[in-house]
């Protein structure tokens, strides 16, 4: 076996599909599935149930992730030492974050740039994945700090509440809910709909409240990003229930927005590891970028006082 066996296998488990684990490790799906063939191959049994495409780990599979984690760990700190090393980048100038992919490439550009007028001699490495795999690089420490939604998967971390964001409706101009001021449960029904991946715990609630309210509703298309549930609103294809704080970083005159009732209140925070405080060059960033999102996201308040 080798290395990126083991960081597939990881991967699998933390996200219960090889999609998910193709956008932690940034390598195809495919690729992800000749990895754990040829692990399981070698071990000689299955680590998976295979389940309509979602991975259930046996307990042979939970049983190998704590050796697996330990040694990826270890692994991943001395590559990154030895890239620092020979990249010149300091621990005093380098500057770690992790966020999701649509903040990284929306928001995130402009803090920089308000980061880099404070402090010009900075380095930064920006990291994007789902929240889950922020959690993982935290707890790797590949990032200093990492932006999640709250509350954590993972309770061991230094957690900083930032932001309190609701729930919006994302549909296509012109749709009949357009007229509504906000959109309601019911009105979702005889809908097509927009909805992020099924191993969302918000998924999972909303279709459970659609069931016992007697909606029908049809899953039209399922994504992995708010980017491409507004998209696909945009395109005409459904509606999206998504969170606002994201969804307004994507607004553009094919989409319309409405408040979702009954509210569905998100928190958001920075996370680090508590063995590890931020460095004042650390704390700027992160006042910069809670001014930032306030500033440009609607539904959204401060909460870090």
């Amino acid at each position: 076996m080798n290395l990126k066996q083991l960081e597939v296998l990881k991967a699998i488990v933390a996200t219960g599909s090889t999609v998910g684990a193709s956008t932690i490790l940034g390598i195809s799906q495919s690729a992800i599935s000749r990895h754990l063939t040829g692990l399981e191959a070698e071990i000689g049994f299955e680590l998976f149930i295979r389940d309509k495409g979602r991975l259930i780990p046996r307990p042979e599979a939970k049983a190998l992730v704590p050796e697996v984690e330990e040694l990826t760990e270890v692994l991943a700190r001395v590559r990154r030492k030895a890239a620092d090393i020979k990249a010149g980048a300091s621990g005093d100038t380098l500057l770690r974050v992790a966020f999701p992919h649509s903040i990284t490439t929306t928001l995130l550009p402009k803090v920089l740039s308000r980061y880099f007028e404070l402090h010009p001699k900075a380095v930064v490495e920006t990291l994007s994945g789902p929240y889950g795999a922020i959690e993982q690089m935290i707890q790797a420490r590949s990032a200093d700090l990492g932006f999640v939604r709250l509350p954590t998967e993972d309770q061991s971390f230094k957690v900083r509440p930032l932001l309190r964001g609701e729930t919006t409706c994302v549909m296509p101009k012109g749709h009949p809910l357009a007229s509504k001021e906000q959109v309601e449960l019911k009105d979702l029904a005889r809908n097509d709909l927009i909805l992020l991946g099924r191993q969302r715990t918000a998924r999972h609630e909303l279709e459970y409240e659609l069931r016992n309210a007697r909606a029908p509703h049809h899953c039209r298309v399922e994504v992995h990003s708010v980017e491409a549930a507004c998209a696909c609103a945009a395109a005409g294809l459904g509606v999206a229930v998504v969170p606002a704080l994201i969804a307004s970083f994507f607004r553009s005159p094919e989409i319309v927005m409405r408040p979702f009732r009954p509210a569905r209140i998100s928190e958001y925070g920075i996370i680090t590891l508590p063995s590890l405080p931020l460095s004042k060059r650390a704390e700027d960033f992160v006042a910069l970028f809670a001014d930032e999102v306030i500033s440009k996201a609607t539904g959204t308040v401060r909460i870090d006082g």
